[in-house]
This record gives C-alpha cells, structure tokens and sequence, in this order.
C-alpha cells in the first residue's frame, strides 16, 4: 500500500510540475509571438518552443492528472465495493444483527466511519436499533 502511494505522490509532483512548467512556457511563447516583429525565424524558433516545451509538457501533466484522478475514482469504487461485500456478509453471519465495533473490526475502518455507514445502510434497509446494558447499539436488519 505504501508502494502505491509513494507512486501516486510522484506522479502527483510530475503531474504539478509538468503543468506549471508546460503553462509557463506556453504563455511567455504566446506573449513574445504577440510582440514579434514580422521576422519568420524568430516566429519559427518561438513557435518550435512552444510546441516541444510548452504544449507537450502541459499535455503530459494534464494527462497524469486525469489518470491519476481516474485511478482514485476506481479505487474509491473498489473499496466501497468491499465494504458492501463485508457487510452482507456480516449480516449473513449474524443473523442480521451487527454492532458498530463488530463492523469497523471487520471492515477496518474508524468506528466513525463504520457508524456513519451502518446509520446509512439501517435508513436504506429499515433496520431497528438496540441499546444494551453497555451501552452498545445493535442494528438489527430484517433478513
């Protein structure tokens, strides 16, 4: 896990860096074509810049952008995915009765988050809570 986010961290970077130096570029190339006297070379070489040092490298840094914003977007997916799959599985075992400690152990999350997502799934299923002696909350969802 720490692998894959050390690679998003750089392409991040790259990503930022590719941008800012790409769009810096491409605006001091477009600013002196602007200011250019009718000497074609000039125009040439400026232009020749441009293209390799200010729209390639933008190109690149927004293409690093949307793929990594794609792969975040399918990881979130996933992960919510597996959290689903761990709750009807959890349900299934306990004859539809789940406490928060109970689902945040399983599904590892903070016990917010499984509060949150078990609050959530109770308005969405119909589900009854429980209080114990301990204070713990039970949801019980009908099967």
């Amino acid at each position: 896990m720490r692998t894959i986010q050390g690679m998003r961290t750089i392409q991040k970077t790259l990503a930022g860096a590719c941008l800012l130096f790409g769009l810096s570029i491409s605006l001091l190339a477009t600013a002196q074509i602007a200011d250019a006297d009718d000497d074609l070379e000039d125009l040439a070489e400026t232009g020749a810049a441009l293209v390799l040092f200010g729209l390639a490298p933008t190109a690149l840094g927004g293409w690093l952008a949307w793929n990594l914003r794609h792969s975040n977007r399918q990881t979130s997916q996933s992960l919510s995915l597996q959290q689903e799959q761990m709750f009807l599985q959890l349900l299934q075992n306990q004859a539809g009765d789940l406490t928060i400690i109970q689902f945040a152990a399983a599904a590892q999350l903070p016990i917010e988050q499984a509060k949150t997502f078990l609050d959530q799934k109770a308005q969405l299923l119909n589900a009854t809570f429980e209080v114990k002696d301990t204070g713990a909350i039970v949801y019980r969802f009908p099967l």
